[in-house]
């Protein structure tokens, strides 16, 4: 079947040992030749240096710049429990007005000063003028009553501030050196290179250099692992990971990611409004095949956006299933026979525009399975492959009838709130049917209320289904062997890049 088409704008796996595959290699699913067919070893006087290549993109340099030097006061640990980092300890009043937070002791910045309260206070107070999150709206006051304690003083109770505390990192733009990570960034004339910080508060860093160096496209990133110009690559193509398994060079590292692929829908859309037919186009949606053939296999069903490494999440009691009859009787229900075929639109019950993000075939592939999968149950979806820029415009001012795309859902419930909730600051599909659920979740207050919470989110996403939650991208990170990164089984080997050394890894041990 050929997409229909307007005009276009342009769970954690085991580590896997891989060769380097031989020259004149073809990847990523078309003819990639791999210039070269010999591979410059590393050079010994460089032990401790570990070679990184991205992609260049728009935020690449701002990201790893933020991995390599930058912390907040508190993380999210990978189910979404909060952790100290700059943070030694914090405990809420008893009316949960304010929230008082301890720094650890003997951390230093970049330029040799020690990490006081002020110091932080005044850092976050100027930084929440420009990016103000969710989680700091009823946020009246930071305030640095001793050297050692920030108090955090609120008009209202509100369970996110520890989660907008753990997205806000503790740097100054106008000085880089009021940073706190294991390595500092140094001046270069190109890519972008780290020091370590040999103060660093957690231990010395056991590489003494990073050197990131950007290329135009992945297939340039995978290019240059294959061929040894660099050591790691943090993310690469589902096309391209079988053609890094099966030897001894280089070993890849497979994780789930914080982020989903929704199908969105506009409930301004006339026909969108009815409950019953965003839930026939829900069972509609072969989840499975979506994952098996356009994300090939490297991704996980999703059932809604709650992070499902998340402490508190529960299997849920009602699951969207693919069901094409069910969903053909639900539309039957709703008034929406199939209508004879018109001039150069199909027979269908009604057409709907879909917007994609037309710079990774991934998404193609994903709207395509979409469309004919739709195309099952009478209705026509119409894609329009754009740029990520004109996407996220076309989102925010509710310019479409659905789209495809990728969604932060972090591993805290913030970010569902942000987004699903009618007054979330994202909102722009006229969703309000998770409202009062969102609202409760976020006074949460211990553990037992937390687990509550999100179980009715959960159940309310099913019942009143504001997207068709398709999948967690899965993300694999290629490392050379010659690297000792630490615990194997770590769900994200990359954000523990300060222990790593050159050296035997683990599994080169077995």
């Amino acid at each position: 079947m050929q997409p229909r088409t307007t005009a276009s704008t342009s769970v954690v796996t085991r580590p896997a040992r891989v060769a380097r595959p031989l020259c004149g290699l073809v990847a990523l699913g078309t003819a990639l030749l791999v210039g070269g067919c010999s591979r410059q070893p590393p050079a010994r006087s460089q032990s401790q240096l570990l070679r990184l290549g991205v992609q260049r993109t728009a935020e690449a340099e701002r990201v790893l710049t933020e991995i390599l030097s930058t912390e907040p006061l508190i993380v999210p640990d990978w189910n979404g429990r909060p952790v100290g980092r700059l943070a030694e300890s914090w405990e809420w009043s008893l009316d949960g007005l304010s929230l008082t937070v301890s720094l650890r002791a003997n951390v230093t910045f970049h330029d040799g000063t020690q990490l006081t309260a002020p110091a932080v206070a005044a850092i976050l107070r100027k930084n929440l003028k420009r990016d103000r999150s969710e989680g700091f709206r009823y946020l009246t006051a930071i305030e640095a009553p001793s050297d050692s304690k920030i108090v955090f003083r609120l008009s209202r109770a509100d369970s996110f501030l520890v989660e907008a505390i753990a997205g806000s990192l503790v740097r100054d733009d106008a000085n880089p050196l009021l940073r706190t990570g294991p390595f500092r960034i140094a001046p270069s004339t190109e890519g972008l290179l780290a020091r370590k910080n040999a103060d660093y508060y957690r231990g010395e860093p056991g590489l003494d250099r990073v050197e990131v160096t950007f290329y135009d496209t992945q297939r340039a990133v995978f290019a240059a692992i294959i061929r040894g110009a660099v050591d790691m690559v943090p993310e690469v193509n589902p096309e391209s990971v079988e053609f890094l398994q099966g030897g001894s060079q280089i070993e890849t590292f497979a994780s789930v990611r914080p982020f989903y692929i929704p199908l969105v829908f506009n409930l301004r859309h006339p026909i969108l409004r009815n409950p019953e037919v965003r839930r026939a186009l829900s069972q509609a949606i072969d989840r499975e095949e979506i994952v098996r053939q356009a994300m090939r296999g490297h991704a996980r069903v999703a059932e809604d956006p709650v992070w499902p490494a998340h402490w508190a999440y529960n299997a849920a009691s009602k699951r969207q299933t693919y069901d094409p009859a069910a969903a053909r009787a639900r539309l039957d229900a709703a008034g929406l026979p199939v209508r004879p075929s018109t001039g150069d639109a199909m027979a269908s019950r009604f057409q709907l525009r879909c917007l994609f993000y037309n710079r990774d075939f991934q998404f193609e592939r994903i709207a395509i399975l979409l469309q004919r999968q739709l195309e099952d149950v009478g209705v026509d979806l119409v894609l329009t492959g754009v740029g990520q820029d004109e996407l996220v415009k076309r989102a925010a001012s509710g310019d479409f009838d659905s789209y495809v795309f990728q969604l932060t859902s972090g591993k805290s419930s913030e970010w569902i709130y942000r987004f699903w909730h009618s007054q979330g600051g994202m909102q722009s599909t006229g969703y309000t049917g998770a409202d009062a659920e969102l609202d409760r979740l976020r006074v949460s207050r211990t553990d037992a209320d937390t687990r509550l919470g999100i179980a009715a989110v959960r159940r309310r996403f099913y019942e009143d289904v504001p997207a068709a939650f398709l999948a967690w991208p899965e993300t694999t990170r290629a490392v050379s062997s010659r690297f000792d990164i630490g615990d194997h089984d770590d769900p994200d080997v990359f954000g523990n890049l300060w222990r790593w050394h050159v050296g035997p890894t683990q599994s080169a041990a077995r």
